[in-house]
């Protein structure tokens, strides 16, 4: 029984990502093995939203770790249990829980002698920013421990995952994820202390993760690069290794000449206010395109607004918290279906069967294709803006560092 809910939900929320995510795209899945134990050590910038995502793009069940003062109510508790999220304890909840960590760490082993595929959050704090920051040593243990058991032992693969989202805090973002290369257990140096291993496995880890990291220079114009980087994760296939290469360049030049492009790139962006970016073609093909795209999306609106608006209204609250995509897409999971069936309900008490079934497909279908009839609709009205943006570009990657 438990299984066939665990799999419904995984359907559920692979269903639901479609509407609430403009695109995620995935590399690495080769790094991912699918016949062994695994860690998957995450960075953790979007909250319960990380594993809302890493749950509709794994292709293995999942166990998940969460920070322990989520389970101070028994309900929070049983519910948290029974979807294979497991409690981390940490000094700021109080020195005084931290030994139910080793209840967690013990249950974690039993579900790597059965292959089984735990998620943790290295960082340990979860933060709306693409930077890596400090790790703390529950990875590290947690390896320890399977690497030490006999019953695990080497069949133990850390698989370092990192995600970077393009925008916080709205409906759409493009969310690109990166499986990388496996730390097995002759990675890390041989060592009788495990706080020496501990240091030498966060080393290791830190180094995978930052390396593909996107890095905020907090000493230069942190908007501009906030806006330039939003672009391309937003736009470009491979958008991560794009906009690293970029802020690699940046954070490191002392060349007046490439400062100066860059932050023109930023306000014309901002000045212009340039979020997309889509290919034109030319031709009445254009314009016959243009005119879909806007019944598209006036059909959207039109039969979408009342869920949209009701989930941002349940979440109000939380505006400005990095909890708030998360919160919104939990509504989003509720409410939608319960609005489908009720908008099926009423067209067919009102007229029929068929007109109840085109109405759903209107409104589901046009709420999956709203991201697209907003980027081409206004890729379109700015396309011979686009190009400037594209030239801007071009020089930037040409431009030397000096």
């Amino acid at each position: 029984m438990k299984y066939l809910i665990h799999s419904f939900f995984k359907v559920w929320i692979k269903a639901t990502s479609y509407f609430f995510f403009e695109k995620i795209e995935v590399s690495g899945t080769g790094n991912l093995p699918k016949d062994c134990p695994v860690i998957l050590a995450c960075n953790h910038p979007n909250a319960f939203l990380d594993s809302i995502v890493m749950t509709s793009v794994a292709k293995r069940p999942l166990y998940y770790t969460a920070r322990g003062d989520f389970f101070k109510s028994k309900l929070a508790a049983r519910l948290l249990n029974f979807i294979q999220i497991l409690p981390v304890y940490r000094r700021e909840e109080g020195r005084e829980l931290m030994h139910k960590n080793n209840d967690t760490f013990s249950y974690c082993i039993e579900v790597f002698k059965k292959n089984g595929a735990v998620m943790i959050f290295s960082e340990g704090v979860s933060e709306n920013k693409w930077e890596l920051r400090p790790l703390r040593k529950g990875t590290a243990r947690l390896a320890l421990d399977a690497w030490s058991n006999p019953e695990v032992g080497d069949r133990l693969k850390v698989v370092p995952v990192v995600i970077h989202y393009s925008s916080w805090l709205k409906i759409h973002p493009k969310i690109h994820i990166e499986f990388l290369k496996n730390i097995e257990k002759n990675s890390i140096a041989e060592s009788g202390e495990s706080g020496l291993f501990n240091k030498n496995f966060n080393e290791l880890l830190t180094s995978t993760l930052s390396a593909k990291c996107i890095q905020v220079d907090k000493t230069k114009d942190v908007n501009s690069q906030n806006k330039v980087t939003e672009f391309i994760l937003k736009n470009y296939v491979n958008g991560t290794a794009i906009a690293k290469k970029l802020q690699d360049k940046y954070t490191a030049s002392n060349n007046p000449e490439f400062i100066s492009d860059y932050k023109k790139l930023a306000d014309f962006l901002t000045n212009e206010n340039i979020n997309y970016d889509l290919t034109m073609g030319s031709g009445i093909m254009n314009v016959v395109n243009l005119m879909g795209w806007y019944i598209v999306i006036a059909i959207a609106i039109i039969l979408n607004f009342i869920p949209y608006y009701l989930c941002k209204f349940l979440v109000r609250g939380t505006k400005g918290n990095d909890f708030h995509d998360s919160l919104l897409y939990c509504m989003l999971l509720i409410v939608y279906p319960i609005y489908l069936i009720t908008l099926f309900v009423i067209a067919h008490t009102v007229k029929d069967w068929t007109s109840s079934i085109v109405t759903v497909f209107l409104t589901a279908y046009s709420a999956f294709y709203y991201e697209s009839s907003k980027r081409y609709i206004l890729s379109f009205s700015k396309k011979d803006k686009l190009k400037i943006v594209k030239q801007m570009f071009s020089r930037l990657f040409e431009t030397s560092n000096g």
